[in-house]
């Protein structure tokens, strides 16, 4: 047997998205997606969401601070991947690149990276020294760390 949804009407959509939008920053993507998923009329969408950042429950900026911040301190991904996961939520460009202006420290970025470097090499079963740097070389790579800088660093 079928299940029918009622769409959510927008009042109900708005108290919860306040709720959904109160414990954790969100961005207008993740706010979307969670409209979609309460089956609410995509012609209320907008007015939800202006009213959500009128009453400071979404703020790209915020989020896209608290973004850059976690996943580089928590996560240790490079600026790379950072940037490409938010644009991939849609994120301006212009907040992306004042929050990782702002959010990353330069020497906090290179001294991670060598954490990373360390921590992987004692990892490695590898003897060949090339072969090591070349795994060094990808694993820092998917993590979003810039190539210049990583073969600076492992003096490739």
């Amino acid at each position: 047997m079928a299940q029918f949804f009622r769409n959510m009407s927008p009042e109900r959509a708005l108290e919860k998205a306040k709720w959904y939008c109160s414990f954790q920053e969100r961005c207008k993507n993740h706010v979307q997606n969670r409209l979609t998923a309460w089956k609410v009329e995509q012609k209320h969408f907008d007015a939800i969401i202006e009213t959500l950042e009128k009453e400071d429950f979404l703020n790209e900026k915020r989020f896209t601070e608290a973004y850059v911040r976690g996943k580089f301190l928590i996560k240790k991904w490079g600026k790379i991947k950072i940037t490409s996961e938010l644009y991939q939520l849609s994120i301006d460009k212009r907040f992306i690149n004042d929050a990782i202006t702002t959010e990353i420290d330069e020497g906090d970025y290179l001294k991670t990276i060598k954490e990373l470097i360390e921590k992987k090499i004692f990892l490695l079963k590898e003897i060949d020294e090339t072969k090591k740097k070349e795994k060094l070389y990808r694993y820092l790579l998917s993590k979003g760390y810039e190539s210049e800088l990583i073969f600076k660093l492992l003096a490739l």
